[in-house]
Order: C-alpha cells, then structure tokens, then sequence
C-alpha cells in the first residue's frame, strides 16, 4: 500500500531528497512483480490535483504513465469510513490521510507514507510505516 505521497515521488521527486531512491526502489521491486501495491480510489484525485498544480504541462501524459502502472484500486465501505472518521476525530488527521490506513488495515497491508507528520499524529503501529524507514 502506498499514499499520494510516494506516488507523487515517482512522477516529481526530486533525487535530493533523502527518500527519493527509497520510492523508485519500490516502484521497481513491485514493477518486478515482488509486491502488490494498492491504494484507495481517490489516489488519482490527490495526484492529478498535485500535478496540475505544479506541473500542469506536463501533467496529462505522466497521469497516463501512473494510470497505467495499474495501482490496485480500493473502494472505500462502511468499515472502512467509521475508521477514517474515528481517526479524524481522535487523531486529527483528515478523511483523506486516514482513508490510505484504513484501507491498509481492511487488506491486512502495511502503508508506506513519506508523510511524516501524518505518522507522528497516528502513531506506531503494525499497519504503518515511513518510506525513509523501509528495507526494500
């Protein structure tokens, strides 16, 4: 399971970035088919938002690139939004942040965020994990 967060270093991360090298090592080892990635649906509204902003000309064609990795589309359930919304209420995150974690935790998948603050709100725990902090 991945977040916009580390899809979006696959289309504009910059190589200075500490964990850059991290995302395309995962990128390639699921490319390689040794993972699965899968996101919830709404992966490709925060993405496209994000690209039109700060790369609008180039944004449609490396839509279709990211498009056509087939990331793993997971549509939201009740479940799954009574944890988002507990989450939001006891953590202070938002709908959107929570909803990669919950669906982590409906597939029984560790999600990986490059969004740290995200992680110091929510907290340690078996379904969550930092980018910078994996061994791919």
């Amino acid at each position: 399971m991945v977040d916009a967060s580390v899809i979006l270093k696959w289309i504009l991360g910059d190589e200075r970035e500490s964990d850059q090298g991290k995302a395309m090592q995962l990128l390639h080892t699921w490319v390689e088919g040794n993972v699965t990635i899968s996101a919830p649906a709404l992966w490709q509204f925060e993405v496209g938002n994000v690209m039109c902003r700060v790369i609008p000309e180039e944004a449609p064609e490396k839509m279709n690139l990211i498009v056509d990795l087939n990331i793993r589309s997971i549509a939201l359930t009740d479940q799954i939004c009574r944890l988002c919304f507990n989450w939001m209420k006891t953590k202070g995150v938002t709908f959107y942040d929570a909803a990669y974690l919950a669906v982590a935790y409906d597939i029984q998948a560790m999600l990986v965020t490059a969004d740290e603050r995200f992680v110091k709100k929510i907290g340690k725990g078996d379904h969550l994990c930092l980018l910078k902090s994996i061994d791919v």
